[in-house]
């Protein structure tokens, strides 16, 4: 047993913190082994099978670039108990419970793992859809990296408050936050991962903002010249993004091409959250290409349906049943899609600002269907005249192409014949 905080810690305890420091900053067991140590011996290490030495700890500190402090944690500490029990036995409710209560205990602990506590809590929070508490985890997040010094930490907190920032339509933060990681990568000549996360961030900035050409072309240039370079989450992230803002420019041929690759490229047993989150954005696309290809939505969110049962949180859930609306809607199946949209809040958690837009013009088009004309298409011209404001003209055209499909429609239910859905495959 320790007793003193100046002590390296024994096994297993010393393993689970080595893992935790590895997860946080991305690295495989093979990248933080480098040309010193074996995977297969860095693996004995996080397992408790080896004991560590006083050389392998100052390599260890010299590639994950923290203090020696940073596994000088007594084994009785709430925080270290805490945080190994979640990385080990999963993030369930009571694990992430019992962390927070650990962070209020432990406000003097190591900063170092006080910031990979809150890095783990803040993905929690994010899968759960709790936005508010995600953001103000994440600004104290930054404030802790700052206090560290590591750059690091300054980079990764950055990113993930700013995408946190955009997904809440807070774009000007959200890009100078961006910037900074981008000047903390060069300065400090951090991983490409550090870089290409901050680049990707800064492309989904500049498509909220109607810049899509300069969004397209670094994030072709990105697939160009990086791609073969990133791990495989950030590849499939690179092509995601990709082809995302290639659809907002209209070009659906080239997105729906780019997003094949990604679909193809990640097995369900990689990362099986990431593979069902593809599977709603490829099925978003083909919802919102100019020929509807509602056949293979449909395939993709059934698909989507089977992991979301398992591991996805809150949040999947109502982007899932919100695309699930909308391929109701472009069937024709007006009161399906009305009982779908009545089974999500006026704001559900976890969605992002543009798709609680889209929640929004859904349930417009399906009141005009059912004879609330005159308030829902002044609804609707509203929406698109501020998304025009916004130098959206994107969404502002998308907005003004779903009021005219629910006019047609409402016509053809009016004049008794079926409705046929409004465009593309069924």
């Amino acid at each position: 047993m320790l007793s003193r905080v100046d002590q390296v810690l024994q096994q297993p305890f010393f393993g689970r913190r080595l893992r935790a420091l590895r997860v946080a900053q991305g690295l495989s067991q093979v990248q933080l082994a480098g040309a010193e140590l074996s995977p297969a011996y860095l693996s004995r290490l996080e397992s408790g099978a080896r004991p560590p030495t006083e050389r392998v700890v100052a390599h260890l500190c010299r590639k994950l670039q923290v203090p020696p402090s940073a596994f000088h944690v007594t084994e009785g500490s709430p925080l270290v108990r805490a945080l190994a029990d979640v990385i080990t036995v999963g993030e369930s409710p009571a694990m992430i419970a019992v962390l927070k209560q650990a962070l209020l205990q432990e406000q003097d602990a190591d900063p170092v793992l006080r910031w990979q506590a809150q890095w783990v809590l803040a993905r929690c929070y994010q899968q759960q859809g709790k936005a508010d508490e995600e953001l103000a985890l994440l600004q104290e997040m930054t404030e802790l990296a700052n206090r560290t010094g590591l750059p690091e930490l300054r980079a990764r907190s950055r990113v993930r408050l700013a995408r946190r920032l955009r997904a809440s339509g807070e774009l000007i933060p959200a890009r100078r936050y961006t910037e900074e990681v981008l000047d903390i990568a060069e300065e400090h000549d951090l991983s490409h991962r550090d870089f290409v996360e901050a680049l990707l961030t800064l492309i989904s900035i500049d498509a909220e903002n109607g810049q899509l050409v300069r969004a397209r072309a670094n994030a072709e240039q990105l697939v160009d010249t990086l791609l073969d370079q990133l791990p495989l989450s950030l590849r499939v992230e690179a092509l995601w993004t990709t082809a995302s803002v290639c659809a907002r420019q209209g070009d659906h041929e080239a997105a729906v091409k780019v997003m094949d690759r990604a679909l193809h490229a990640l097995p369900s047993n990689e990362d099986p959250v990431l593979w069902m989150r593809l599977r709603l954005a490829a099925a978003s696309i083909h919802l919102r290409a100019h020929s509807r290809d509602t056949r293979t939505a449909r395939t993709l969110l059934d698909e989507a349906a089977t992991v979301a049962g398992i591991v996805g949180m809150l949040a999947h859930q109502n982007e899932l049943l919100l695309l699930r609306s909308q391929l109701a809607f472009y069937e024709g199946r007006f009161a399906e899609a009305r009982e779908l949209c009545d089974r999500l809040d006026e704001h559900p958690d976890g969605i992002s600002m543009r798709d609680q837009l889209r929640l929004e013009v859904l349930r417009n088009q399906v009141a005009i269907i059912e004879g609330d004309h005159t308030a829902a298409v002044a609804d609707l011209e509203r929406i698109a005249k501020d998304a025009q404001l916004s130098a959206n003209a994107e969404l502002s055209a998308e907005v003004w192409r779903a009021l005219a499909e629910a006019l047609r429609l409402a016509e053809t239910v009016r004049g008794g014949s079926a409705a046929p859905p409004p465009g593309g495959a069924g």
